[in-house]
Parts: C-alpha cells; structure tokens; sequence
C-alpha cells in the first residue's frame, strides 16, 4: 500500500477554451487552493516538453505564453530543456519559438551547458548524480508536458516522462531499458510543485505521421501522478500498468487509482476530452 505522504484529495482541472491563455486561466480558476508559493521565492522554473521540434507532440508556443503571462511577476522565470541527439535545447527553443518569450523576467537555459553539483539520489538507478544547479534552491517548478503513446519507450508518456529532459548529458538512450528506474530517482528528488498537460493538439499514433487532432484544452494538477494516471486513461491505458506510476503510487507521490482522483470541469468539457481521445481506447 501506499505510505502515509500520499497526496489526499487528488485534483485534476480540465479546461477547453477559445485560446490558451483562456483555457490556461480556467482551470487555474477551477483550484480548491492556491498555488503554494513559498517565499522569498528565487525563480520560477518551467520544462516544457520539446523533444523534436519537427514533429507534432511538443508544448506549444502560445500555452508558454500564458504561463509567463500568468507567473512572471511572481518571480523570474527560467524555461529549462537539455540537448539530445535531435536537436540542441537552444535550435529547440528557436524552432519552437520560445526565443520570442525571453526577456528580463524570462530566461532560457539549456541545462547541457549549466553549471553542474553532485546532487545524492535515491539509488534506483543513480546513487548521485551531476545535475544543474540551477535546480535548487528556493525554487517552484511547473512542468508542462504532452501526452503521447511512445511502445518503444515507455507505453504512456506524460508529466512524470517530461522529467527525462532534465537530465543534462546529450545521449539519454543509455537509460531507455530501465527508464523506470530513472524516472523514480527524478522524481523522487525535483518532482514538480505544479504540472500543466498540453491539451491543445493531440497526437495521434506515431508523431512520424503528423496526425493530430485539435481540442484546444488543458489539465493540471499540484499531483503530477494524478495527472498523468488521468491523461493514460484518456487513452485507454491502465494507469497501474505503467511501471513507473505504479511504483510511483506506492511511493506515495500521488494517486494512480482513476476512481479517486477528482476531475475539475463541465460535463461538456469532460466529454468534449472523452470525444477526442476515443479513437485510442
């Protein structure tokens, strides 16, 4: 069973508006609390998920935006993304766009070139391991992902697999065959305060088909398992079949039972998510 530091009263809140800077401030609206900023707070720290960004399947420029709009005079803002075998963090950010968002409240870090400190991890795979300082500190981390289906990675991927970018060095494949075991030390040490799903043009089969369909919506959640176990069962798979948010269940980092998490939203939008995800179930 799940120890005593499970999140009570999982909380997942959807919203499907004309923009997202609309969508985003809905279901910000639909929280039971606020967000728990603790202060003096240093920055703000944003990963968005942008692994190729030829391909569809990447956290959109505009829900970017409303996110700075939304935070930055809370503290300045970083967005963070490593380099891969792709592409570097800084060709994503130009590709991407999000070039257009820095300023003095906004910064883009690649974290492949960031200043590095031994950081002591749980030792499912890593006992220690060099990561960007830039990490710690007084910080508050949102994480922006995208859901997709990945088989040949790890089925379902979301919020708790947008982690993986954190990781500095270059080549991250070294880690596909026990990924689990990778995500679990990551999220054990920097699990995001804050966890934002990128609802707004969704996936479908492999990314190499660009084929996605437009719902224009978004979820989020203070339990980034909640929210990712939410979004696997819009796609039809069984949150405790994924191994790393089993294990993370029984960690005690969130709820992955579907019938305990609450969904914050109209019956209409829930339906309007149920419609668009219905080709994958």
């Amino acid at each position: 069973m799940p120890n005593g530091s499970m999140i009570s009263g999982s909380q997942v809140a959807i919203a499907v508006r004309r923009n997202p800077r609309e969508t985003l401030n809905k279901a910000l609206s639909k929280l039971s609390e606020p967000l728990p900023f603790q202060r003096p707070l240093e920055r703000i720290l944003v990963k968005p998920s942008v692994y190729n960004p030829d391909l569809p399947g990447n956290t959109s420029l505009e829900l970017l935006e409303a996110i700075v709009y939304s935070f930055e005079r809370v503290a300045p803002i970083y967005i963070l993304e490593s380099d891969n075998p792709v592409r570097s963090a800084w060709e994503a950010f130009s590709e991407s766009g999000y070039d257009k968002l820095e300023s003095k409240r906004v910064n883009l870090v690649n974290l492949s070139e960031a200043e590095l400190y031994p950081t002591d991890m749980p030792g499912n795979f890593f006992e220690q391991k060099d990561m960007p300082k830039l990490l710690s500190g007084n910080t508050f981390m949102i994480n922006v992902a995208t859901p997709k289906i990945e088989p040949k990675v790890s089925n379902y991927s979301g919020a708790i697999k947008n982690l993986f970018g954190l990781l500095p060095e270059k080549d991250k494949s070294v880690y596909h065959e026990r990924i689990s075991d990778v995500l679990m030390d990551l999220l054990l040490v920097f699990q995001p305060d804050f966890s934002i799903m990128d609802l707004g043009e969704i996936v479908v089969g492999p990314r190499e088909n660009r084929e996605t369909r437009h719902l224009g919506g978004v979820a989020l959640s203070l339990d980034i398992v909640g929210l990712d176990a939410f979004c696997a069962g819009l796609y039809g798979v069984d949150p405790l079949g994924v191994d790393y948010l089993l294990r993370a269940y029984h960690e005690g980092l969130g709820e992955a039972m579907l019938d305990r998490i609450q969904i914050l939203g109209t019956e209409h939008q829930k339906e309007q998510l149920m419609e668009t995800f219905s080709k994958f179930s």
